[in-house]
């Protein structure tokens, strides 16, 4: 057995302890997870309060549906990063909280009136458009979403993308194509929306 394989085994191993309520063994695995997911979530949400909370609901859900998870079918080839068997599962989690909160946040904008809004707050041009941005990312497929944010906030390249994600590359490809396509769909609506 070659050594991604021992590893892997390792935290299939802490996977499958965690999965029956050993907490020691899902610390671990946080441990292991958090700082990404902390990271990926601060550039999904641009707060790092946020982050942090979506974080913890994040673990939170995983440690409840960890005992669903199924380990990658053929384990002779591991994600690149022979300890990231739950990076794609997790990542998962992780964009669909932080789009529900972003879709939550956004509907919660549309109830506000804009003057309200703008007599409460004193914005400076790339505070409006980093709203607007969460506001279009809100509209998104959560798989779109996350191959954006990884491909254009976190600088990761498609195959990166791809072994985060438990995808292939071409589909990583067609995922930031269509959420371009849908952005920009998503800023000419807010666009139109503005001018009436």
């Amino acid at each position: 057995m070659g050594m991604s394989n021992i590893i892997a085994a390792d935290e299939l191993g802490q996977i499958r302890r965690a999965a029956t309520g050993d907490h020691a063994a899902f610390a671990l695995l946080v441990r292991r997870y958090e700082a990404r997911i902390v990271i990926y979530l601060r550039q999904t949400v641009g707060d790092a309060d946020l982050a942090s909370d979506l974080a913890q609901e994040t673990f939170l859900a995983a440690y409840q549906a960890l005992p669903r998870w199924q380990p990658p079918p053929d384990l002779a080839n591991p994600p690149s990063r022979t300890t990231d068997l739950l990076s794609p599962w997790l990542y998962r989690i992780a964009t669909n909280h932080a789009i529900s909160t972003l879709r939550r946040q956004t509907m919660s904008a549309r109830r506000t009136p804009v003057s309200a809004a703008r007599a409460s707050f004193s914005l400076e041009d790339a505070v409006i458009g980093r709203e607007l941005l969460r506001a279009a990312l809100a509209t998104l497929d959560e798989d779109d979403a996350a191959c954006l944010v990884l491909h254009y906030v976190a600088g990761e390249r498609y195959g990166e993308i791809a072994a985060r994600l438990g995808i292939s590359s071409e589909a990583v490809r067609k995922r930031v194509g269509r959420a371009l396509s849908s952005l920009r769909r998503a800023y000419a609506a807010m666009e139109t929306g503005e001018q009436r």
